[in-house]
């Protein structure tokens, strides 16, 4: 029987020519060195003719229609000229298929990035956060946090000065945490030095106090049927995506302190660079303010990278 082809996760990188879009690609060089993905850059860019006055002459109307044309074609040139360059330079480091696409801005950019990725199939959304203060992650406001709202593609927000291949998952028990499970076994399937945990706080899970190990070990020691159903329902995707058991680490904690408290605490001791959280979707008002696990890890970490996963 021949062996399943691989599928690698295709990435979308938004790509301004700023400090965060710098940040994106130390972070990629950081994380996928060696690995086996796609790449697809894109940059959106303001057309000419948004920035000039009306003309209501109609001869010097059309002679400036001409003149933004032309103006339009050199713009987008030159913008396809530097992703072109970049992803050129990338390979050096990352063994990637990459692509390179420009569009002119046309109404609102989260939305046409998520138009733009919903249609070409895209694993993740990488983007970078600029310095916006606390109170601006709690309301829905700018590209990066309707990105983070409102795509049903995940996201990958990247902060931080430097990164390691270390990732810590918050793990829940039901279907965000299998949905988690699918994704990350899918996207370091075949990253041969990525260090994966998936951690749980827990308050009543009885037959366990705790627990660190693998997939396979959480199935044979755990006694509740309902927990074993699960955790062999983990093992299986794991396996079904083609990534050794054994590669990923399982941390169950029983804690008091809550879910995010014990998840930030985690994320600095054990000095994991990328922490990946899963979103509920329970209403626009619990997504706008501060509550949920996910908001709290979102606001809190400034210097590491985080991923928001539907």
């Amino acid at each position: 029987m021949k062996d399943k082809k691989k599928i690698n996760p295709h990435l979308l990188v938004c790509y301004d020519g700023g400090p965060a879009s710098y940040k994106i690609i130390s972070y990629l060089k950081e994380l996928f060195s060696g690995v086996e993905i796609e790449i697809t850059l894109l940059k959106i860019i303001p057309h000419p003719a948004t920035f000039e006055s009306i003309e209501t002459d109609l001869y010097k109307k059309l002679l400036k229609e001409a003149f933004m044309e032309d103006r339009a074609k050199e713009v987008f040139s030159q913008a396809e000229k530097e992703l072109k360059e970049l992803s050129e330079k990338l390979k050096e480091t990352i063994p990637a298929k990459f692509y390179t696409k420009v569009l002119f801005k046309y109404g609102d950019i989260a939305e046409s990035i998520i138009n733009f990725s919903k249609e070409n199939l895209f694993d993740a959304i990488i983007v970078g956060r600029r310095g916006l203060s606390k109170m601006a992650t709690f309301i829905l406001g700018g590209v990066t946090h309707k990105l983070i709202f409102s795509s049903p593609i995940p996201v990958w927000l990247v902060r931080g000065e430097s990164w390691n291949k270390k990732i810590l998952v918050s793990l829940d028990l039901g279907e965000t945490g299998l949905r988690l499970v699918d994704y990350v076994s899918f996207i370091f399937s075949n990253h041969k030095e990525a260090k994966i945990t998936f951690f749980h706080v827990f308050y009543p899970f009885l037959d366990l106090k705790h627990f660190e190990g693998d997939i396979e070990k959480l199935v044979e020691l755990t006694e509740n049927e309902e927990y074993k159903e699960f955790f062999t329902k983990i093992k299986r995707i794991i396996i079904e995506n083609g990534m050794p058991v054994e590669k990923i680490n399982f941390k169950f904690k029983r804690s008091f302190l809550g879910p995010a408290g014990e998840i930030i605490r985690e994320a600095k001791k054990g000095n994991y660079t990328t922490v990946v959280v899963g979103k509920r979707g329970k209403g626009k008002m619990k997504e706008i303010f501060l509550g949920s696990v996910s908001q709290k890890i979102i606001s809190y970490f400034e210097d590491r990278t985080v991923w928001v996963v539907n």
